[in-house]
């Protein structure tokens, strides 16, 4: 009977990985695998004209290929410490009602003794977070955390100290797929008082824009511009392919690509910057390129040098992004109570860079003003509060070329800079 526990235990810690552990996110996409039940949905054909979505269902993402960062990095790894050195952050959170948050999906979990772990081996000497994050959603703890979902929390609590911070995590991808249940994240949004919402959130998964349907991107849409009008602040990882050629064409990434999100792209290095080859960016097949952004884009499309051939067939008059940058590469994540030093991608810049955004809103509450809710059209009106990134490119061009490469101003690699905290505060506090 031993011997048949044995086995036992064994076959379902087999089928617990292979099964229920996926990969993280955008930074390290897994391939596609084949689809299994697919069952047909229908509705009344006099309700039909009234809908524009019906979730959850599938769609099937494109195979993706791993990518990997660039090896330099500060000398110790971006930790709490260096990263609010390097963004100028030299305050905690004061405000008694800001709320920042992570998103989480495909099988990735959080786990409080892993946190605490990485607060005691990162934070010595500096608070980071305040307390443990409150957990919403349908699948937020297990028997394992993952990487992903802890390289976020551990970075946004590590960045924004004395912040309360919360783990919002989702369950729902159909079989062989990684379709993210973006929806019924933002449903869960909708769902939650003005009183109770994180008034920012840093997600970090998604996958080519034409992995999802137009009626579910257009739905998703709504929901980020409803977001926004109630303050709340939308970061997304840009993506980890660089400019993504793939058949001779470059291939835009989303959520990243839609207008309504602040899109955040890599950079390298510690005193210098630069952008890093993982870095996606470019411009949306789907989306016209929004007002606020359009000056911008035109200077770096008619001054910056060695743009890729137009033979890459990359749409110019697209959404462009990514809008900003931070760190992506040489973090440390504490995953199942072991440390895993090096890890990359854009998965690290988004929640750094959403950590100096919570404390601009916190500056802004105690000052009795609102939170600063759709961050893209004030981002590209105050550019120069920004660190401009001057070089790097991002890989992941066609016939083995480079991408994107970075210049003054906007670029298609590390949007407008990353953040400068002390010039930012400055800037929102003039604002209403």
């Amino acid at each position: 009977f031993m011997f048949m526990y044995l086995v036992l235990f064994i076959l379902f810690v087999f089928f617990f990985f292979f099964f229920f552990q996926a990969e993280d996110g955008i930074r390290d996409a897994q391939e596609s695998r084949g689809l299994g039940d697919v069952y047909k949905r229908q509705v009344p054909t006099h309700l039909a004209d009234a809908l524009d979505l019906i979730a959850p269902t599938v769609h099937l993402p494109p195979t993706t290929t791993k990518t990997t960062g660039l090896p330099e990095a500060p000398l110790l790894g971006n930790g709490p410490k260096h990263l609010r050195e390097l963004y100028s952050v030299d305050v905690v959170g004061q405000a008694t009602d800001n709320k920042m948050a992570v998103t989480a999906f495909i099988g990735q979990k959080y786990s409080k003794a892993d946190l605490h772990e990485f607060w005691g081996l990162f934070c010595g000497g500096i608070a980071c977070g305040k307390g443990d994050p409150f957990l919403v959603g349908d699948a937020t703890t297990g028997i394992l955390s993952g990487v992903e979902s802890m390289l976020d929390i551990e970075t946004i609590t590590g960045v924004a100290g004395n912040v309360t911070a919360e783990f919002w995590g989702f369950a729902g991808h159909a079989q062989g797929t990684q379709n993210e249940p973006f929806l019924k994240w933002l449903s869960t949004v909708s769902n939650t008082s003005d009183q109770n919402v994180p008034k920012l959130f840093s997600t970090s998964y998604g996958e080519d824009e034409d992995a999802w349907s137009v009626s579910a991107a257009d739905r998703m849409n709504t929901e980020f511009q409803k977001a926004g009008a109630r303050g709340i602040s939308l970061l997304y990882a840009s993506g980890d392919e660089g400019a993504n050629c793939k058949s001779d064409k470059f291939v835009p990434e989303t959520p990243s690509s839609s207008p309504w999100v602040t899109a955040v792209g890599g950079t390298g290095g510690s005193s210098k910057e630069f952008g890093i080859g993982l870095s996606s960016g470019g411009f949306s097949n789907r989306w016209p390129q929004p007002s606020w952004q359009k000056d911008a884009v035109h200077q770096y499309m008619s001054t910056a040098k060695n743009l890729p051939a137009k033979s890459s067939g990359y749409n110019v008059s697209g959404r462009a992004y990514p809008d900003i940058s931070a760190q992506a590469q040489g973090f440390t994540v504490v995953s199942n109570r072991i440390p895993e030093p090096g890890v990359s991608g854009t998965s690290c810049a988004s929640p750094t860079a959403a950590g100096v955004i919570a404390l601009l809103n916190d500056a802004r509450l105690l000052a009795g003003k609102s939170t600063l809710g759709f961050l893209n059209p004030l981002i590209y009106s105050q550019s120069e509060q920004w660190n401009d990134i001057l070089t790097g490119s991002s890989g992941g061009g066609c016939t083995g070329e480079d991408g994107w490469p970075a210049a003054q101003g906007w670029d298609a690699v590390t949007g407008v800079g990353t953040p400068n905290y002390k010039k930012l505060v400055a800037a929102v506090l003039a604002l209403p």
